[in-house]
């Protein structure tokens, strides 16, 4: 496990995980692991009838592995797409240097259909659906600002393109909530090989590098 896994930005299962210039190698694995095992602890948390809210318990395990995730605010639905809404309301609430990485990474996701498929595959689970989408900027050498966009909805009917197109009308139940937190690298270097050997050793399957 030498080699790092630091795209500049990726689908890690239903998350888009996007930085912009500056953060470091390192601290970009540091993240794609992060939100890799968080996930991967959801999802058997909910196989396992165990997750009431599913936002909840994601940050409850980054917080048992040394994030700090405050109470998230909510948003308002608007009527464009989601992916332009997921857009729209990063760059309200934290601002364009979040947005942008964001914005570019869809725009790699639309054209990469591995990628898309990947992310809807995990995203969707029967008629529910939850995604990520996490922008990071460069704050000091072991310092990451980072803000977590959280979306869940359900569907009406069985869905491909939810992202990106597709008929609103069956999209209902929806919710969108964002949080911003600052990442320190030096708390989580206690946590840090745990969750790497965690997540190698369970699969990379999850993990799609986007082109931006």
């Amino acid at each position: 496990m030498t080699a790092l896994i630091a795209p500049q930005a990726a689908v890690v299962g239903g998350s888009v995980v996007a930085f912009a210039n500056g953060v470091q190698a390192s601290q970009r694995e540091d993240i794609y692991m992060s939100t890799a095992f968080a996930q991967n602890a959801t999802r058997a948390a909910l196989q396992d009838g165990l997750v009431g809210d599913w936002f909840t318990y994601y940050r409850n395990v980054l917080r048992v592995i040394g994030w700090d995730v405050p109470k998230p605010t909510a948003l308002t639905p608007s009527g464009a797409r989601m992916a332009g809404q997921a857009v729209q309301g990063i760059e309200t609430v934290i601002g364009e240097a979040y947005s942008e990485p964001v914005r570019r990474a869809l725009l790699a996701m639309e054209r990469n259909t591995s990628a898309l498929k990947l992310f809807e595959d995990t995203s969707l689970r029967g008629n529910v659906g939850y995604f990520q989408m996490i922008p990071c900027l460069p704050s000091g050498p072991n310092k990451v600002q980072m803000g977590i966009y959280h979306r869940q909805f359900q569907v009406r009917q069985q869905v491909s393109g939810f992202l990106f197109g597709g008929n609103p009308a069956i999209i209902h139940n929806s919710v969108e909530q964002i949080a911003v937190i600052t990442f320190n690298t030096l708390h989580y270097a206690q946590f840090r090989e745990k969750v790497k050997k965690s997540v190698v050793s369970g699969s990379l399957k999850y993990l799609s590098s986007l082109d931006i």
